[in-house]
């Protein structure tokens, strides 16, 4: 992987208006008390109030650091199947206004983004072009994997080159990748077919795996990667603490794809990593693309219901890990769970209320 983005970017206010449920708000993401404390801010309320909104609305704040208005194409038409504008602008309002302050390095940075019901986005306070050089060219179609991602197409996490963003339907898809899917090693977009028509992302934690353990093996000319060996050693150590195994091989199968066997450490036969319940696939795969994404190049990580799946025991456990495997990113974190919502000190974490003053 190029390193890219060696600075440190985060959000450290947000302000909203007429984005979905949200008529106004106003949030202000405060520092760590001490350089060494972990970054992290946990939102809670009951439903509807706008948790995910808020993580949405972080994703397009961040998009917009590109200064690319053409890239929002929001519009129905072409590959979008849903009217965007229609979607997340508030009902009654034809503008839905995105305004943040963003800390890339030493430089604060005052962004808007403005979303017309027409589709036209207009972006404010471009960024200069010595920023947009300093965060790296992002080459993945990330405005298209966030529709994706908003409108419920996609069960892949939006990973983007300075921000992760982790929504609450997302879902490692089982289904074993073929060997061909791994020569794209950027943005991959691969699809597992289930009939004329229609297919499902290929998993990229999957891929991501899949192309280490080819490269490790060294089989293809003109391939290396020096931290092949490492990256399988860190999503090990999830894969033990997890799953009590760890993934060493591949099996192949009659239709051309390979299947990831996790061999249990205290012996017996091995097993498909699709066969883990959802809640060990989830943590493992979250865990280990936080880890992957931005280990070179910290940023900012959106996580939506870090408990998806998980027993109370691992939602005490989430914070600590992700602080300790990559403490140098940004987490905004939205949950129902109390023990998410407890694992941070109190200046970490708020309530978000409707007007009337009701809260979760």
């Amino acid at each position: 992987m190029t390193k890219k983005n060696t600075v440190d970017i985060k959000i450290r206010r947000l302000q909203i208006a007429n984005y979905k449920g949200i008529d106004e708000l106003d949030l202000y993401f405060p520092r760590p008390k001490m350089p060494d404390d972990p970054d992290v801010v946990v939102m809670g309320s009951r439903n509807g109030l706008g948790k995910t909104s808020v993580l949405e609305c972080c994703a397009l704040l961040l998009i917009g650091l590109s200064g690319r208005e053409y890239m929002f194409k929001l519009s129905r038409g072409g590959y979008l199947p849903v009217d965007m504008p229609e979607m997340i602008i508030r009902a009654g309002a034809s503008i839905a206004q995105i305004e943040g302050e963003i800390v890339i390095g030493d430089m604060t940075i005052i962004l808007g983004i403005a979303i017309h019901k027409s589709g036209t986005v207009k972006i404010k306070n471009k960024p200069e072009q010595n920023v947009q050089e300093l965060l790296g060219r992002d080459e993945t179609d990330i405005v298209e994997n966030f529709i994706s991602t908003v409108g419920g197409m996609s069960p892949d996490p939006l990973l983007s080159e300075y921000f992760l963003y982790f929504h609450s339907y997302r879902k490692v898809q089982e289904g074993n990748p073929e060997l061909g899917m791994m020569v794209e090693r950027g943005n991959i977009r691969h699809r597992v077919g289930y009939g004329p028509g229609y297919g499902v992302p290929m998993s990229t934690f999957k891929l991501r795996i899949l192309h280490s353990l080819m490269s490790r093996a060294k089989l293809f000319e003109d391939w290396s990667d020096e931290q092949s060996e490492d990256v399988l050693t860190k999503l090990n150590e999830f894969v033990k603490r997890y799953a009590g195994g760890t993934i060493q091989k591949l099996r192949p199968s009659a239709d051309n794809t390979v299947d990831f066997r996790i061999h249990p450490v205290d012996g017996g036969s091995s097993f498909t990593f699709d066969g883990l319940s959802s809640g060990q696939k989830e943590i493992i795969a979250t865990l280990f693309l936080i880890w992957y994404q931005t280990r070179d190049k910290p940023g900012v990580v959106l996580i939506d219901e870090p408990e998806l799946h998980l027993n109370p025991e691992w939602h005490r456990d989430f914070i600590r890990q992700i602080s300790k495997i990559a403490p140098k990113n940004q987490y905004i974190i939205a949950t129902h769970s109390e023990d998410v919502f407890d694992s941070v000190d109190e200046d970490q974490r708020f309530l978000l209320q409707n007007s009337t003053g009701s809260k979760s």
